[in-house]
């Protein structure tokens, strides 16, 4: 075996928590006495809601842009549905942010325009890695070909991926938003196999997610290792190996590479 292949959002990075810190700190800021993991909720569900309302989502969707990120992107980009999501990502943040505010009695244009300022400025500060990431890369580099495979907006991922200072371990970057297909479709794989110029048999995907980063590894013909943290079931995608810290693939790499 020669090559790895990982996911970035919640199998590197933490994602969630770096929201979630996000969402605090900007609530924090306002001086109204509300409950903020209630408000947190109530925001989360405002976006998805609105989202899902714009006519941009069949493309948001394909590619795998989630409401709350859209809290935060520049949708940079010259792709025509980039420039759609770009014109109506201003107005998006503030509905989100004023539609809360208003479920919780609070009708105030100004800080619904602050939220969503804040936000945006806030979110793009916060970039963390598991504890084992930057230890688990280090320990990979070199010795193997690295790729990261990732779906999302292109400027949201590689602020993540600048953000956490760990662009430089890899050998290829696949972007979902820059090619045009997203995982589990075949091809952003097989694309990246590609650059890396190796083969199925010599590679495995590292991810989080079953539907996205297994499966898609199962469709290409490459074995899988599926990071389960939360240890929950794998009921209809099986992976190849399954571990709950990164730093138990080691074993698995080392038995891969000796058959």
């Amino acid at each position: 075996m020669e090559t790895i292949l990982f996911d970035l959002d919640d199998t590197l990075i933490i994602e969630r928590k770096s929201a979630e810190e996000s969402f605090i700190e900007t609530i924090s800021q306002i001086n109204y006495p509300i409950d903020i993991d209630k408000f947190i909720k109530t925001v989360l569900e405002q976006a998805k809601e609105l989202w899902y309302k714009l006519p941009t989502i069949n493309f948001s969707q394909k590619i795998g842009i989630s409401s709350w990120e859209a809290l935060w992107a520049d949708f940079d980009g010259d792709n025509f549905n980039f420039k759609e999501l770009k014109k109506l990502s201003a107005d998006y943040r503030y509905e989100t942010w004023y539609q809360t505010l208003i479920k919780f009695n609070i009708n105030n244009p100004e800080v619904a325009y602050k939220l969503s300022y804040d936000f945006k400025r806030i979110r793009n500060t916060k970039h963390n890695l598991f504890p084992e990431t930057v230890e688990t890369l280090n320990n990979l580099k070199g010795f193997y070909k690295l790729g990261l495979i990732t779906n999302g907006a292109p400027d949201l991922q590689w602020k993540k991926i600048n953000g956490s200072n760990i662009r430089h371990y890899f050998d290829c970057i696949n972007i979902s938003g820059e090619l045009g297909f997203t995982k589990p479709d075949e091809r952003i794989f097989l694309a990246a196999l590609d650059s890396l110029k190796t083969t199925k048999s010599k590679t495995v995907m590292i991810g989080d997610t079953l539907k996205s980063d297994i499966k898609g590894a199962q469709n290409s013909g490459i074995k899988s290792i599926w990071v389960n943290r939360n240890k929950s079931k794998a009921e209809d995608i099986k992976p190849d190996y399954e571990i709950t810290n990164l730093s138990e693939i080691f074993r698995i790499i080392t038995y891969l590479s000796k058959h």
